[in-house]
Order: C-alpha cells, then structure tokens, then sequence
C-alpha cells in the first residue's frame, strides 16, 4: 500500500500498523529502521494530519453468531435530511454513516444482532421515520476486499480457513 503524499518511512510504517495496530513505538521502529521516538513522532504527525484516524477494534461481522452486516440506502425529504440522520446517529444497529451524492442520500452500514431485528428496524424506519423517501437494505453476504486490512488480508484469511477445513492448496486462482 502506498499512499501519495506520504514519503516512504511513513508508508512502512502504515503498512507494518495495518496488521497489527497495537504494536509498540519500539516493535514498529524494528521492522522499519527508526528510533521508538523517531516512529512516535512520525505517528503523531499522521495522526494531527488526519492521515490516522484513530485505532480501533474493528469486529469481523461475518464471524459474530447469526449477526447480519448489512448497507442501507435512504433517499430524504431535503428538509428532513438532519432529522434522519440524527435518528440514524442514535441507532446501534447502524455503526457508519456518510450523505452521498443524489438527491439527499444517506448510506448507512450497519450490524443487526438477527434477521428479525433487521427486518423490524427497516421496517420501522421506512414506515415510521419522517422523512425517510425511498429504503434499499442489502445484506452483505461476504467481503471480498478490505484495503484497511490489505489488500490481500481477506483472500489471505479466507484461503488459510479453507487449507484448515482441508479444502487443497492455497493461492490457486
């Protein structure tokens, strides 16, 4: 992962964090060929840059029992768009929302602990919501790719289960 902008000692240390963001200043200064203070420094000027947003527990929704990832897409009433958003804020079911372009579109990611809850929540939202125009949900039934995990961490942890449920070789494509 290379990321323009950045010169190359803060893309490794980018590269080295995405596996592993819990490492010490001293362990990432190892595999890069920096001080402990030299990696904090460098870090904390990414951080103030906004480059890293912050760390995090990211949670695999697929490995949860019965939970259902799921994407929404909302269309609003222009002058209710807050509202909804608000509304959408406020849920734990939804875990990511973003305003895209179209006439007042609102994407949400969410985590639903079952299908019922799911089917109940969209529901409610599309029936009760003020606001709320038009309601896509989709559920996720796989991710294939994650450039936050590496491009090739998905495909990596997919094929090494695969090899341990004795499913042949690996990397085959």
């Amino acid at each position: 992962m290379q990321i323009e902008g950045l010169d190359e000692m803060d893309n490794r240390i980018l590269e080295v964090i995405a596996d592993n963001a819990r490492m010490s200043y001293s362990d990432i200064g190892e595999k890069v060929g920096l001080s402990r203070v030299a990696v904090k420094k460098r870090m904390d000027q990414m951080e103030k840059n906004g480059v890293i947003k912050g760390y995090r527990t990211e949670i695999s929704a697929e490995k949860v029992p019965e939970s259902i990832p799921f994407y929404l897409d909302i269309e609003t009433d222009p002058q209710l768009t807050d509202e909804v958003l608000d509304q959408l804020a406020r849920d734990s079911v939804i875990r990511r929302l973003y305003l895209v372009s179209g006439n007042c579109r609102i994407h949400a990611e969410g985590l639903a602990p079952n299908r019922n809850t799911l089917q109940v929540y969209t529901r409610y939202l599309y029936r009760s919501q003020k606001g709320v125009l038009k309601l896509n949900c989709s559920i996720i039934l796989s991710t294939l790719k994650d450039l936050d995990g590496g491009i090739e961490y998905v495909q990596r942890h997919l094929e090494q289960e695969h090899l341990e449920e004795g499913g042949g070789t690996a990397g085959a494509h």
